[in-house]
């Protein structure tokens, strides 16, 4: 029977966000949302948005009506019966927004009004999807290879499936509170321990018990159907590392380079028959493990919404995934896709291919914890422990892991060649054995050392072509750091992605020298397309990546042009902050009608969404690779994040003009759990200050004062950098939530600082008023009248706010078994909306 949905049919439609950003949430659902959205009103359905995380851009997007409230069953049925929502989109919200729709249609009743329709999914199929055991028996009975689990709900049940079980096991839980619950047991003595802990998990006080398949390989793919049942793959990616290792903490690689290709087919097969025994109508990741020595290949996950493999997928083959997604939940069949100009007619219908490599690097916690004076378990395991990610790109393997590891960091100290020279050998052979993160230095370590391939992916049950592709980088080194200004070594050193810093430290020279021998001796790099045809159609690519050949497929925009710096890979402190801050900026720049020109390296990052400016750079943000693309563009500005010292200088140094959005180098620790931070908020438009309203921090919650303000001082005499939001802070012996606060004398014991992206996020939303925006055409000397106008009628009566920020309900313990306490301003994780009448 068909499930197609078309536009007769409906007219209003609900998106459901995922909520606050956590570990395997970094922002791609919102990003996904938000490139959807004005596509949707372009065709002229009325579209809504709800979702209760600060740093979504979705909700500030004008091609939606949007709610920043808690994500209830009670809010979201209030949405549906006011505004008599046609139909939900719950697959972009990922699988926290498929859980909360089915369990909204679970508690619908008949004064509740007409269920919309469900988008994507059928409602009887999205209840079994939404149960492992039930989603399990289904591959079952279709003849689909899984691992067969059993749930228990006590130990004594544990115990006696046991009889007929053995190690190593993986123990889940049944219907989870999240995702990531899945630990694997290979010591008995674990066991009880191990149950207790993922039965808290369960919303259902169930595990889900199995056999470990550790040492497998890894494999991924994400594919599209329509409702008439025809299939698509969009693209594949394997991890490095085998089964054991949560696929977020492992370096994974697109296109798949060591499957056989009749494994290969054998997945995509399984991926298109579960993708009909779903009915599914949008996109499908599916998760194997493979043994190409046993022939065995298991069905290990089943995500029928849009995650992180959706987002990177759509990037690393310029395929329009997310846009092609919601025509397929519409209704709409493959071939009758119509997509914006700038792609080709028919490239909805195109399997894409790939004429690049693309590696997947995570980032983890572990250093800046440890500076704080946190310990935490840095083995890895099947819980993850990443924050974020990197992606690199190149023609060639080892120049995307180079580019995806420098990507990593801001600077080359992290992948230093001679990182892990001091690691003892017993050291060495632990970490071998017990993965820890740096795994990449570790390996190139090892083989220095003189460990044998056959060794190592006897040690790691990694494949033997990736420390291969490790020897050929170290004798690249070797001989880089042998011929010192030989230019041939500089061609071959920078063809496989090495930075002009790195360079420079085999030279023991400087980038600035690396930079002038590049140039005399025309080593420039030459950038390519990204997009799904490999080559086929280029004109209408304007996503591209760095690499040393001869042709060069971009051509610049014009001196009229606009370079803005992302902020890179999520990491604890501001998150998902600093996309939402780069985003917004962007959005505002191209409604001013500047040419945009955007640089960033992280998949799950909005500013990377084709639509947000006119012309992206998927690059490290190292200043000799943001140089290189201020060398092609010629823009006549550059917009950096102010935490970018050592870059803004760097750039000042060498003639460019450079707008600083205000940002600290660092996030300052929270306030003690007897105290309050007080701030009062300000605006600079880089000529005087307008005073906005008072916060009062306490640990893990922030509201705003609903008072006037009485300010004694004159902060115009105040000496700040650019224009942008700034606030003076004071602490107090204050341990309970006040109305309002004496204003202190601000020139003691005070002290002044940018406010952080995520707090103006928060002020942006509470107060209704877009200060990014204010801040973008504050630089740009294009305030308006009624700008300055709205900004005196604040300073003089500043808005009533009835929301507040507190932080997300982040598992560190589970994820990370941290030494003591964290710091949840200083390394937050995620936020979320609190209303005062909650």
């Amino acid at each position: 029977m068909s499930n197609s949905t078309t536009k007769s049919k409906l007219n209003k439609v609900l998106f459901l966000g995922a909520g606050p950003n956590d570990f395997g949430i970094q922002g791609e659902n919102d990003a996904a949302i938000y490139q959807v959205l004005p596509e949707l009103h372009g065709h002229g359905y009325q579209v809504f948005v709800v979702d209760d995380n600060p740093y979504s851009v979705a909700l500030e997007s004008v091609a939606a009506t949007t709610f920043w409230e808690p994500l209830t069953v009670t809010n979201i049925k209030k949405i549906i019966k006011d505004h008599q929502i046609d139909a939900v989109a719950p697959l972009f919200g990922g699988h926290r927004a498929l859980r909360l729709w089915n369990q909204i249609l679970n508690e619908w009743h008949a004064d509740d009004g007409q269920i919309p329709r469900t988008l994507g999914l059928n409602p009887a199929v999205l209840r079994e999807s939404a149960d492992i055991t039930q989603l399990n028996q289904l591959l079952i009975d279709a003849g689909l290879p899984v691992i067969q689990s059993q749930v228990a709900k006590s130990q004594t049940e544990v115990n006696e499936l046991m009889r007929s079980l053995s190690l190593p096991l993986v123990v889940r839980a049944n219907n989870p509170v999240q995702s990531n619950t899945r630990q694997i047991v290979e010591r008995l003595d674990d066991l009880e321990q191990v149950v207790d802990e993922v039965k808290s998990q369960s919303l259902l006080d169930e595990v889900l018990i199995s056999k470990a398949i550790n040492g497998m390989k890894e494999v991924s793919l994400e594919v599209l159907r329509d409702y008439r049942g025809n299939c698509l793959q969009v693209g594949a990616s394997e991890d490095m590392d085998p089964i054991g290792i949560h696929t977020a903490d492992s370096l994974s690689v697109s296109p798949v380079l060591t499957i056989q290709d009749r494994f290969m087919e054998q997945m995509r097969s399984y991926a298109f028959q579960v993708a009909d025994l779903l009915q599914l109508q949008g996109a499908l990741h599916l998760q194997f493990a493979v043994s190409e020595i046993t022939g065995k290949i298991y069905i290990i996950k089943i995500a029928p919404y849009i995650d992180q493999m959706a987002t990177r997928m759509a990037l690393v083959t310029g395929y329009p995934m997310l846009l092609v997604a919601m025509y397929l939940s519409l209704g709409q069949a493959l071939e009758d896709i119509e997509l914006p100009h700038n792609f080709h007619p028919k490239t909805a219908m195109m399997e894409p291919m790939m004429d690049h490599i693309a590696v997947k690097l995570p980032v983890f916690p572990f250093g800046d914890l440890q500076a704080s004076g946190v310990e935490v378990d840095r083995n890895l395991s099947s819980i993850q422990k990443s924050v974020g990610s990197t992606i690199g790109f190149g023609r060639t393997f080892i120049e995307a892991l180079e580019k995806a590891i420098r990507s990593a960091h801001f600077n080359n100290r992290g992948f230093s060649p001679t990182y892990m020279e001091h690691i003892s050998d017993d050291e060495l052979i632990q970490q071998l054995i017990h993965p820890q993160d740096n795994r990449v230095l570790l390996f190139i370590e090892a083989i220095r050392r003189g460990y044998e391939v056959d060794e190592l992916t006897e040690l790691s049950h990694i494949d033997a072509f990736y420390f291969y592709q490790l020897k050929h980088l170290i004798a690249l080194e070797q001989m880089v750091e042998a011929k010192i200004d030989d230019p041939n070594i500089l061609q071959q050193a920078k063809q496989a992605g090495l930075s002009d810093g790195l360079i420079a430290r085999f030279w023991h020279s400087d980038f600035q020298s690396i930079r002038r021998l590049a140039r005399q001796n025309d080593i420039q790099p030459t950038y390519k397309a990204l997009e799904p045809s490999a080559g086929e159609f280029p004109e209408n690519a304007h996503q591209y990546y760095a690499t040393f050949e001869t042709e060069d497929e971009s051509t610049p925009l014009g001196k009229d042009s606009i370079l803005v710096v992302g902020s890179g890979a999520f990491r604890l402190g501001e998150s998902a902050s600093g996309g939402y801050a780069t985003t917004i900026v962007l959005s505002e720049l191209r409604r001013l009608q500047y040419h945009t020109v955007a640089m960033n390296n992280n998949s799950s990052d909005a500013t990377l969404l084709p639509h947000i400016s006119d012309k992206q750079y998927l690059e490290p943000l190292e200043i000799s690779d943001v140089m290189a693309v201020v060398d092609k563009e010629q823009p006549q500005a550059i917009m950096v994040p102010g935490n970018r010292k050592k870059l803004i200088k760097v750039l000042e140094e060498l003639g460019q003009r450079v707008l600083i959005l205000p940002r600290e180098k660092h996030l300052g620790s929270g306030p003690e759990n007897h105290e309050s931070e007080f701030s009062l908020n300000f605006f600079y438009d880089g000529v005087e200050v307008y005073p906005l309203i008072v916060g009062q921090h306490r640990a893990g919650e922030m509201r705003l004062l609903n008072q006037a303000l009485d300010i004694k001082e004159d902060l115009n005499n105040l000496s700040l950098p650019s224009p942008g939001l700034y606030q003076i802070i004071w602490r107090a012996d204050v341990n309970e939530w006040v109305h309002q606060i004496e204003i202190p004398d601000l020139s003691h014991d005070t002290w002044l600082r940018s406010v952080s992206y995520g707090q103006v996020a928060y002020l942006s939303k509470a107060m209704g008023i877009h200060f990014l925006r204010l801040i973008v055409r504050a630089m740009l000397d294009e305030l308006t009248p009624r700008d300055w106008e709205m900004l005196q009628m604040i300073s003089k009566n500043p808005p009533h706010v009835h929301q507040w920020m507190a932080k997300a309900l982040t598992n560190y313990q589970l994820h990370l078994q941290p030494s003591g306490p964290i710091d949840t301003t200083r390394f937050e994780m995620g936020v979320r909306v609190v209303n005062d009448e909650q």
